[in-house]
């Protein structure tokens, strides 16, 4: 049985209007579950670009390192 929400719309607005103080509050956890779930995953993605850099960066510090070191 599908569960009756706690909150409506309101067609010409959009607004949300709750009905249940707490309902609320649930919804808004929700939300901010969602955006910190979201900012974790662009961050994850920032993390790996710059892990990408730095091995490419490496790379050359070392093959810098073995063509100097044959002169």
């Amino acid at each position: 049985m599908a569960k009756i929400p706690d909150y409506k719309k309101d067609e010409e607005t959009g607004a949300v209007i709750f009905q249940d103080a707490n309902a609320y509050a649930q919804r808004k956890k929700v939300i901010v579950k969602t955006n910190l779930a979201k900012i974790a995953k662009k961050d994850e993605g920032k993390r790996i670009n710059s892990m990408k850099k730095e091995i490419k960066d490496l790379k050359k510090l070392v093959y810098d390192l073995i063509e100097d070191k044959g002169n």
